[in-house]
């Protein structure tokens, strides 16, 4: 029997191997022509009872749509819906909307005749499938209830103003109400009372009015020629306020008052909030719109902004200006003639004592034109509190809304390194306050309102605001809450990172490297939950209702896993007595978790780098899962590889790893190529799925179809020593690959973007191992690249230097040696490494001119090196041609150094200037 048995598997693994063999040769090799039909989930959204799950899908290259899924069904239960996006299931579970677009074909076409994209909604029945289609409208809202659809249709092509028609569909009936002129509309809380804005063409009718839902009756609340916004309901007993606005002809801009109706529809008269009816309330200034309303907690006081209202000028006459003015026309005239033909300056000041610098000034210009200080209006005592002012700007409330936390800048301002505060404890009911902490960063409110939470010194931190008084919450445990991984200059180190409070305030969740911990804010006890330290599995809180900010009492705790050295991952979860359950941990990446709110079930996202990413179902207990989606089905036409974990040692003796990543239609023997991408940590990126694209010369399984092994290690980092760091990582990592064999050591190409491309410049200075080298937009002299501006934020590169990505915590007139050291420029004549280098000319996180120094220097020196320059291009290509483009050159290039291949013309010549193609779009003109 044994014998027969033995038999039989020997002739089932013969079998099995020529099937393998069999279907190996009806597989092909992946070409650029084939990334288009590739496939992405993009938006989710699943129904309240968890019977539905709807999931849009993208195309590298086409046209997407949208599914709707009947969970537990076979495919009669999906429905494909071309060019549908943003579906929404009503809180009954009865309906789905969502809206139906265009073709990319049409899109394009409607864009080049400067006509607007209008979408249908598509209304889908899911007790019988049956769907209805609405033309032109712009957006929809299902009623909290799930009784009723809001539709807003777009406005007529020849209408200039005014607000746009809304319907109001009753999903029983099938009936329509119509309500013109909309500009804005607010369901309550229970979505029963609907209230809108009306902003009429001729503004006769402007208003804000009042639907309940059950008897379709209107109420106007208030009617005049006047603007009416901000429509803002409480969240409990059915409170409305919002803002009528108020012009004044001696001043710019309007003031607002503010209408407060409470206990809807039974409230009818409102308390109206009138800035002239206060002694206190300050002069010239203003209520301004842009600050959304707010209603207290206990709905007894409801919170605005208001600003410096700015006068109209009006040329004020001098006292014997009349009969002087004949006697000074000759002077006046000669002064006009002076200046006569020339514009005003634009001139900018640059000083050094400006808080912020001009381009950061330039890239808040918005946010500073509406700074306003935060008040509240109480409505009982009917009094007004300023609780922000000039010196205390920074204000955010409290959980109970009865306090609020004061930002001071002004004493640490400028700021070169972290941005200092002093906190302030505000009583919203005065508006007095107190300074309770100096030289703080940011502090985190409680949503009982309680207490406040820091980390300082190490050490997470909780203020008691009734008590006034700090409590270390962490100091008994010899575990370690600040991220010591973490290597930037900082003089106050950052922590892992905490969660969320519970309901009443009695705990916060806090984290150390792999655990998490439940603190009493009074610091009498803390307990530690998980016990990832053991297995160095990383334990983090997931999030699944965003609605509260509190975690509900007795209600479980789900957190997120991640085996620091495995890679795996999955999902835990925690019950009310405190037993830990392991749902999911697998060598796959697992993210999106998702639950329905109104049952035990669950969707989660999981991957691999040979399994496309899909959506999959559980119920509570998470045994068995069911796939929802089959995403790139094509895949098994074509080799495919996968990805291997790398552990290796660096310079220093550290433990690190990288994700080797095969070439498709790998022979073992055979060796390859390989190509190097580096960043930070890297190794995170193990089972990951990559999408082939022509559009990223970095893409993962673009190289691997090509016949490259793909290498990502980490790198970990020393201050003052950033390039050096990383070749003390990079080196070893690729000489640890080496030995298996694998891999030809003289077809070894690195590349990276930003960051990587800095390192990657670097490293090509430090050794001769790589063949091959492509940098996308690096640092290249730090001293210069210290004195640049970061100008996509509009603040200074030396700020990111001294406590952040750059790590010389010191600058680099006190610092020298190490700039010059770790400065790719400074170092450039000792590679050997053809180097292909790549800018935009507009970039707002590397300055061009990195670029250009890099240029001169090593043409200067007869140095392999090419730059790809694309005109008006940032940080980032965005347009889709240069894309494609940098994308072709950088393989290109790659082809060339480590395959043999022919060099294109570019490579071996260049392209002259006249040569150059012509820009087909307009708007950009040259740097």
């Amino acid at each position: 029997m044994f014998r027969i048995t033995r038999l039989f598997t020997l002739v089932a693994l013969v079998l099995f191997g020529f099937m393998v063999s069999l279907s190996a040769q009806d597989k092909k090799n992946l070409e650029p022509e084939d990334y288009g039909q590739w496939q992405s989930i993009t938006s989710t959204s699943y129904s309240d009872d968890g019977n539905w799950f709807a999931y849009n899908i993208s195309l590298v290259d086409g046209d997407g749509w949208l599914m709707l899924k009947k969970v537990g069904s076979d495919s009669t239960g999906e429905h494909k819906f071309m060019h549908g996006i943003n579906a929404t299931f009503s809180e009954d579970n009865r309906w789905a909307g969502f809206q139906i677009g265009v073709s990319e074909d049409q899109r394009e076409k409607l864009e080049e005749q400067k006509q607007q994209v209008k979408y249908k909604l598509g209304l889908m029945n899911l007790r019988s499938a049956e769907v209805d289609t609405f033309e032109n409208i712009q957006s929809f809202e299902f009623a909290e209830t799930g009784t009723h659809l809001l539709m807003t249709k777009y406005k007529p092509e020849d209408q200039k103003s005014g607000g746009n028609d809304l319907l109001v569909y009753d999903l029983n009936s099938r009936q329509n109400q119509l309500i013109g002129q909309v500009s804005e509309h607010a369901f309550n809380e229970e979505g029963t009372l609907l209230a809108v804005s009306i902003d009429a063409s001729e503004k006769l009718g402007n208003g804000v009015q009042l639907l309940n839902l059950a008897n379709r009756s209107m109420t106007v609340l208030q009617s005049d020629t006047a603007n009416f916004k901000d429509l803002t309901w409480s969240e409990k007993e059915n409170s409305l306020a919002f803002l009528k606005s108020e012009p004044d002809e001696n001043y710019e801009d309007q003031t607002h008052k503010i209408y407060a109706y409470q206990n809807l529809p039974g409230g009818m008269q409102p308390k109206v909030f009138n800035q002239s009816q206060y002694d206190n309330f300050p002069s010239d200034v203003r209520v301004v719109d842009y600050r959304d309303l707010q209603w207290a907690e206990d709905r007894e006081s409801v919170f605005f902004g208001i600003k410096k209202w700015e006068k109209k000028e009006t040329p004020e006459k001098k006292e014997g200006e009349d009969e002087e003015a004949e006697s000074d026309s000759t002077k006046t005239d000669m002064k006009k003639d002076l200046n006569e033909g020339l514009d005003s300056t634009n001139v900018e000041i640059w000083h050094w004592r400006d808080d912020q610098i001009q381009p950061r000034q330039e890239v808040l210009r918005n946010q500073l034109k509406q700074d306003n200080h935060l008040s509240a209006w109480h409505l009982d005592a009917n009094t007004f509190v300023q609780l922000g002012d000039s010196l205390v700007e920074q204000v955010q409330l409290a959980g109970d809304h009865e306090h609020a936390v004061g930002y001071v800048e002004k004493p640490y301002e400028p700021t070169f390194e972290e941005e200092w505060r002093d906190i302030y404890l505000i009583d919203v009911e005065t508006g007095e306050k107190e300074k309770i902490l100096e030289r703080r960063e940011f502090v985190s409110t409680s949503p009982g309102g309680d207490f406040l939470l820091y980390f300082w010194d190490n050490e997470w931190r909780a203020y008691n605001i009734d008590e006034r008084e700090e409590v270390n919450l962490t100091s008994e445990l010899e575990t370690r809450f600040e991220n010591y991984h973490l290597v930037n200059g900082r003089e106050q180190q950052s922590p892992f990172g905490s969660g969320q409070w519970s309901e009443d305030d009695e705990w916060v969740l806090l984290y150390d490297e792999y655990d998490v911990y439940r603190a009493t804010p009074g610091g009498n006890s803390i307990t530690k939950l998980t016990n990832g330290a053991a297995g160095s599995i990383r334990y983090r809180q997931v999030r699944l209702d965003y609605e509260e900010d509190f975690v509900e009492e007795n209600a479980p705790l789900y957190f997120q896993m991640y085996g620091d050295f495995t890679k795996k991952r999955g999902y835990a979860r925690l019950d009310r007595r405190d037993r830990l359950q392991t749902l999911l941990y697998e060598e796959k990446q697992i993210a999106r978790l998702d639950k329905a709110e109104g049952a035990e079930k669950f969707v989660y996202q999981a991957e691999s780098a040979t399994d496309s990413p899909d959506f999959f179902y559980a119920e509570e207990s998470f045994d068995n899962p069911i796939a929802l989606t089959n995403t790139n089905p094509q895949q098994e036409d074509y080799y495919w590889a996968d990805d291997e974990l790398v552990t290796f040692q660096n310079e220093r003796g550290q433990k690190l790893q990288g994700r080797l990543l095969y070439p498709a239609n790998y022979e073992p023997g055979k060796q390859y190529p390989m190509i190097t991408y580096i960043y930070e940590r890297r190794s995170q990126d193990m089972h990951s799925y990559t999408i082939p694209t022509r559009t990223s010369p970095y893409n993962f399984r673009r190289f691997s179809s090509e016949g490259y092994f793909v290498f990502q290690p980490d790198i970990t980092y020393e201050l003052r020593d950033p390039g050096m760091s990383a070749v003390e990582s990079v080196v070893p990592a690729v000489e640890k690959v080496l030995e298996s064999g694998m891999i030809d050591e003289e077809k070894l190409g690195l590349t990276g973007h930003s960051w990587g491309a800095y390192q990657t410049s670097f490293i090509i200075t430090q050794t001769n191992m790589f063949n091959s080298a492509v940098a996308g937009a690096p640092l290249t002299n730090m001293v210069s690249m210290y004195n640049s501006i970061y100008w996509n934020a509009g603040i200074t590169d030396a700020n990111i230097f001294e406590i952040s990505q750059g790590r010389f915590p010191d600058p680099w007139w006190m610092d020298w040696d190490k700039f010059i050291d770790n400065s790719p420029i400074f170092n450039i004549q000792n590679t050997e490494t053809p180097l292909l280098v790549e800018f935009g000319t507009d970039d707002g996180a590397v300055d061009f001119n990195q670029g250009v120094e890099l240029y001169t220097t090593m043409r200067r020196m007869e140095k392999p090196f090419v730059m790809l320059v694309y005109e008006g291009e940032n940080h980032g290509l965005a347009r889709e041609e240069n894309q494609i483009d940098y994308a072709t050159r950088a393989f290109q290039w790659h082809d060339h150094y480590l395959k043999g291949e022919d060099a294109p013309a570019w490579i071996e010549e260049g392209l002259p200037y006249l040569q150059r193609p012509e820009m087909k779009e307009e708007g950009n003109s040259g740097r």
